[in-house]
């Protein structure tokens, strides 16, 4: 009985040194994907129906006015230097539409760190942490907001269509999920019985 139950408690110290690395090395691809990623954010005025549809007519009209250019970076800091120059231009512009479009509140650009929590896409996931982003906020941004990834282009329209989300993702190295199985345990139990 004292060998089945040192060798119990040494197949879960090998279990949880399995797992506990496991979960290090997903922590660190997600600090990687972090450091490698600038979002787009856009917090709508409020969460009325107007407010949400041009939240969302805004969107579409940023993506395509600047998309040719934020499409051309090839790192982040370049993408954070576009975005930076190209700040006043997409203030401007998105007063301008949401003036021409009957809103009299405006929007504020500007390029932020903040959290973001787990977003999970059908064969990726993009991990919860601390992100560069433009945020482009509307009136007094307490509605519900919208965001996307624009370094690497996952949601700019004309960003190279043969490209898929995942193969852009691998050039920085996406984290895989975790599933935790216990078949160690079940192996063992079957050992027992």
């Amino acid at each position: 009985m004292k060998k089945i139950l040192i060798s119990a408690a040494l197949i879960i110290g090998a279990a949880l040194s399995f797992a506990l690395g496991g979960f290090l090395t997903f922590s660190r691809n997600c600090e990687t994907v972090c450091k490698e990623v600038l979002r787009i954010h856009i917090p709508a005025n409020s969460d009325s129906r107007d407010d949400q549809a041009i939240k969302i007519k805004l969107r579409d009209y940023i993506l395509k006015e600047f998309s040719g250019e934020l499409s051309q970076c090839e790192t982040l800091s370049d993408a954070e230097e576009k975005a930076e120059k190209l700040l006043p231009e997409i203030e401007r512009k998105s007063n301008e539409f949401l003036e021409e479009n009957g809103f009299s509140y405006g929007a504020k650009a500007e390029l932020v760190t903040m959290d973001f929590t787990t977003r999970e896409y059908d064969t990726f996931i993009l991990p919860a942490g601390e992100y560069r982003a433009l945020r482009i906020t509307l009136g007094s941004g307490e509605g519900q907001n919208w965001w996307c990834v624009i370094f690497p282009q996952l949601c700019i329209p004309s960003a190279s269509k043969s490209q898929t989300a995942e193969s852009v993702l691998e050039s920085f190295g996406k984290p895989q999920p975790i599933k935790i199985k216990f078949a160690l345990f079940e192996w063992f139990n079957s050992i027992l019985s």
